[in-house]
């Protein structure tokens, strides 16, 4: 694995900002795949910014009749939200389908 910077973002403006500031930067929230394809080093970011702490794991209306998903919103979550379920069901399938519950409450 080659050395990188690390930083923890205190807000969303700021894991923006670093990210636009840095060349090669990526952004890490559990990052076990992230880490796997840096040890293979498939993947060699200069510089991570960790987002695991902002509150990113909100399903939100959109102003246009959508839905705003959050970075952080556990597939489990996405999948068993009723407004999903009911206008985006296909999407609510293929999360179930895609991974034991085991997994998706992770992901």
């Amino acid at each position: 694995m080659k050395s990188f910077t690390y930083e923890r973002a205190a807000s969303p403006a700021a894991a923006t900002a670093a990210f636009a500031k840095t060349k090669g930067a990526r952004f890490i929230a559990g990052g076990t795949n992230l880490l796997d394809l840096m040890k293979l080093e498939i993947e060699t970011p200069a510089h991570l910014i960790d987002v695991s702490r902002l509150s990113l794991d909100t399903i939100a209306p959109t102003p246009e009749g959508g839905l705003r998903i959050g970075a952080m919103v556990r597939n489990t979550d996405l999948a068993a939200d009723a407004r999903v379920r009911r206008n985006y069901g296909l999407v609510s399938r293929a999360l179930v389908a895609g991974a034991s519950g085991q997994l998706r409450n992770k992901a």
